[in-house]
């Protein structure tokens, strides 16, 4: 999005990022792009040294990871950033290994597209070192590779152009002008596009000045170029037709005029930093204004031997980017090693500690598990004797009512029933008074003889047989939620025969809800804990809810407690559920099956 809104600033920016992360994860392929991108975006903006640079360093990576065809483009933008610093040398060895790639390559559009760049690249070369024939036959094979493209009319146009342009370089004017003429003969041109059209016939119209300055046509071709590259507000055809429009103008004796055009031209090409009409347009200068000119051709020469020193210093400036890139690149590649190293000894001493910490750990954990394992073995044996005492309170107890009932039975009611016998008897005295005192006192001991059997009925029938386990559960949880502050409920339904379960589902029933308790107070902080029983269909079901923090069943490991929960419900074949959510409390539901068991 940025390449296409042409936002250079962040295109380098997020670039660079793209860079720094390409190279962490070393990703050649995305460091290369990112490279290729950061050498455009310098391109762009004419900072032709960062851009070199950049495309270097992609060059190397686009090489290494054999994608040629992007090696081949930005050898080629290496070449032109060359060429426009007048490093005309390198600009030929980079633009000939760019040629040789491509040549290689598949004739995709896009690849003919780079052919033809490529080709006119070595032609201009050419020509700025005077090297016209040679300029002539790339640019003849830049048009061979135009011809095969969908749409390559703009291209044709362009290197026919440059051709007429490299005749007039080599001195052949006729050629020139008659090549420039031809181009013009597309009548379309003007429309289509009117600033190379306003560029060609200015040139026309130099070249038949070079040729005749007497030639009738060439002031209005001048004044035609003006019209259209003012009209278009074409600054650059503005500074070369003035240029050549001045020098012609200064050749007709036309001084006030050429002044004219020829200052607006020098100060368009000072602005630009065009040198080659710089020069030409102090040449003019120097011509018009007679007192001035040797002002005019100081600064010709002092411009011109500036050029030829930069010439020189800029040969050595892209070779010796090159090689400071390969020194940095050396450098980290060495640095890289030297962090591998330290790196992988770290990682080996972290390592190695890790490991003895692993080892201290879970011989610290065994024992914990073995003392653990121990304590619940323990509990256990202390649970199964209180069963057994319970056992043995019950027998006891059952033993005493039987013998109480017994007692009462056979001795009491039957010392009661010898009383109201030999009351019977005194009955026969027919004293009224006797009679009714003695009616009086066998009523009541009637009554005291129901009484007694009622109670022996009552003793003999083992009322609380089935509260001994539930008893115990209760002084449990009674015990844990005062000693932990916790309010509680406890529910259980009568229809449970507790005597009907085995000790293994009791014992395990005891420990998980001790150790739930245990939990709902030292990681819930709950301040409220709901216990019921309930039994249907041969299921015994616990639930145990509390009001605490609860947590995230996804995220949150098991933890000793809740492993040993597991255990035991595994061991008498029930299912746990566990249903909590952060800040919402936790309610864990056990259900067991009693006939498996």
């Amino acid at each position: 999005m940025y390449l296409y809104q042409d936002d250079i600033r962040s295109l380098k920016t997020i670039n660079k990022e793209n860079l720094f992360l390409a190279e962490k994860i070393k990703d050649s392929s995305s460091i290369a792009d990112a490279n290729y991108i950061l050498g455009y975006a310098f391109h762009e903006e004419i900072k032709l040294d960062s851009a070199y640079y950049y495309y270097y360093k992609a060059t190397k990576v686009y090489n290494l990871i054999k994608d040629y065809t992007k090696e081949g483009e930005v050898l080629l933008n290496m070449a032109d950033i060359q060429k426009s610093e007048r490093d005309f040398i390198g600009a030929e060895i980079n633009a000939i290994t760019a040629k040789k790639i491509f040549e290689r390559l598949p004739k995709t559009p896009n690849n003919l597209d780079t052919l033809w760049s490529i080709h006119n690249l070595l032609a201009v070369i050419s020509s700025e070192l005077e090297l016209y024939d040679k300029a002539l036959d790339y640019h003849k094979l830049a048009i061979e590779y135009a011809d095969k493209m969908t749409n390559g009319q703009y291209y044709k146009l362009y290197s026919n152009s440059n051709i007429a342009s490299t005749y007039r370089k080599k001195g052949d004017f006729i050629k020139a002008a008659k090549e420039f003429n031809e181009i013009l003969q597309n009548k379309e041109l003007e429309l289509s596009d009117p600033s190379s059209f306003s560029i060609i016939t200015a040139n026309l119209a130099y070249s038949r000045f070079l040729i005749d300055k007497e030639d009738l046509s060439i002031n209005d071709l001048f004044v035609k170029s003006l019209k259209v590259s003012r009209e278009l507000n074409d600054v650059n055809a503005l500074m070369s037709s003035g240029a050549y429009y001045a020098e012609y103008l200064t050749s007709i004796g036309k001084i006030d005029s050429a002044k004219y055009y020829n200052n607006l031209s020098y100060n368009i090409a000072k602005k630009s930093k065009a040198n080659n009409f710089i020069l030409q347009t102090l040449k003019t200068k120097a011509t018009i204004d007679k007192d001035s000119s040797r002002v005019f051709l100081n600064e010709y020469i002092k411009l011109s031997d500036s050029l030829v020193l930069a010439e020189r210093s800029i040969r050595n400036k892209f070779a010796r980017i090159e090689f400071e890139t390969d020194e940095i690149i050396q450098e980290n590649q060495q640095i890289s090693k030297q962090r591998l190293w330290l790196i992988i000894t770290s990682i080996g001493l972290l390592a190695t500690l890790f490991f003895l910490y692993i080892i201290k750990s879970q011989r610290e954990k065994n024992k914990e598990l073995q003392l653990e394992r121990q304590q619940q073995e323990a509990n256990e044996e202390i649970y199964n004797l209180m069963l057994s005492q319970q056992d043995k309170i019950d027998e006891a107890r059952s033993l005493e009512k039987n013998r109480i009932s017994k007692d009462i039975h056979d001795g009491i009611l039957g010392k009661l029933f010898g009383v109201r016998l030999s009351l019977d008897g005194l009955n026969l005295s027919t004293t009224p008074e006797a009679t009714q005192k003695r009616s009086t006192y066998i009523s009541e001991l009637k009554n005291i003889e129901e009484e007694i059997r009622k109670v022996s009925h009552e003793l003999n029938s083992d009322f609380i047989q089935q509260s001994g386990y539930l008893d115990i559960i209760k002084t449990l949880v009674d015990t844990q939620m005062t000693a932990y502050n916790i309010k509680y409920t406890l529910t259980a339904d009568e229809t449970i025969n507790w005597d009907a379960l085995n000790n293994k589902i009791k014992i395990h029933v005891y420990r998980i809800l001790q150790e739930t308790m245990q939990n709902a107070y030292k990681h819930a902080k709950a301040t409220m804990v709901d216990i019921s029983f309930k039994f249907d269909k041969n299921i015994l079901t616990l639930t145990i809810s509390d009001n605490g923090e609860g947590f995230d069943l996804q995220k949150a490991k098991k933890g000793i407690g809740l492993k040993n929960i597991d255990s035991r419900i595994q061991e008498i074949n029930g299912k746990l559920d566990i249903k909590t959510q952060k800040n919402q409390g936790t309610t864990i539901i056990i259900n067991v099956p009693t006939l498996n068991n």
